[in-house]
C-alpha cells in the first residue's frame, strides 16, 4: 500500500546489482490514492509538498519466471515433436510487440504453431503490425502482475489469435478461445486448442508455486502429451 513522504526522506535505491528503478510522476493526491488502493501496487508514495508520487519499480521474478515457464513450456514442446518426425517450424518469442486498430499489446509469451506463418514474421523489426497483413501468433500468454488483462483478449481474438492463456495470483491460470457467439465474444476452456494435451489443470499446476525442478519434469510430461496428441 501507498504511505506519504516527509520531505527530504527517499528510498534507498543502491542495496544489490539489480537495484529497483525510481519513477517520479507529478498527480493530484486523490489520483494517487485511486492508483494505488490495492494489493498489487508497488512501492510508492506521495510527496505532499512537491505534489509527485515515487513509484518503485521492483525486479518481479514471480511475473518473469512464470512467463519463462511458458517459453520452456513451448520449447519442451517442439523438442518432443522433433523426437517422433520433423522440426515443427514453431515461433515462440516472449517479447512479441503486436499493433492492431486496438492499439499497441505486448503480450508476456507468444507461439506461432504453423511454420509459414512463423517465416513471415521472423525478420520484422519493432512492431508487428497486424493492419499490414503480418500473421498473428496462435497463442498469446499473459501473466498478470497488477492489472487484469483480460481486457486485452477481445482485441487480441480481433486480430485473429486462436487462444490466451491468463495467470494471476488470485485466479490461478485461466485458457480462452474466441466465440461469436459468447456475449463478450470468448469463452472459457478447459483445454488447449492450440496445444492439444495440455489442460487447464496442467497450466495451473505448472504455473502454481514450486520448485524448479518439480515444475520442469511436470513442463516435459506434458510436452509430450501434446506431442502424442499431434501424432494422432
Amino acid at each position: 500500500m501507498s504511505e506519504s513522504a516527509t520531505p527530504g526522506s527517499a528510498f534507498d535505491y543502491t542495496q544489490g546489482v539489480d537495484y529497483p528503478v525510481r519513477v517520479e510522476v507529478p498527480m493530484p493526491r486523490d489520483l494517487f490514492d485511486r492508483l494505488t488502493d490495492h494489493d498489487h501496487a508497488p512501492i510508492c508514495r506521495y510527496d505532499e509538498a512537491t505534489g509527485r508520487a515515487e513509484f518503485l519499480a521492483m525486479p518481479g521474478m514471480s511475473h518473469e519466471g512464470r512467463a519463462a515457464l511458458v517459453t520452456q513450456l513451448f520449447a519442451h514442446v517442439e523438442a518432443a515433436l522433433v523426437d517422433r518426425g520433423p522440426w515443427p517450424g514453431f515461433l515462440h518469442s516472449g517479447s512479441l510487440r503486436l499493433l492492431s486498430d486496438d492499439g499497441a499489446f505486448e503480450p508476456d509469451a507468444s507461439l506461432y504453431v504453423n511454420p509459414s506463418r512463423a517465416i513471415a514474421v521472423t525478420d520484422v523489426e519493432g512492431y508487428l503490425d497486424t493492419r499490414r497483413g503480418y500473421p498473428v501468433p496462435d497463442l498469446v500468454v499473459e501473466v498478470d502482475r497488477s492489472v487484469n488483462s483480460r481486457s486485452k483478449l477481445v482485441p487480441y481474438f480481433r486480430m485473429g489469435v486462436r487462444e490466451a492463456w491468463i495467470w494471476s495470483r488470485p485466479h490461478g491460470a485461466s485458457i480462452w478461445i474466441p466465440d461469436t457467439t459468447a456475449h463478450d465474444g470468448m469463452v472459457l476452456a478447459e483445454s488447449s486448442v492450440v496445444m492439444p494435451g495440455i489442460t487447464l489443470e496442467d497450466l495451473d499446476l505448472l504455473l502454481a508455486d514450486g520448485s524448479r525442478e518439480e515444475r520442469f519434469h511436470l513442463s516435459r510430461a506434458m510436452a509430450l502429451r501434446v506431442a502424442d496428441g499431434w501424432a494422432t
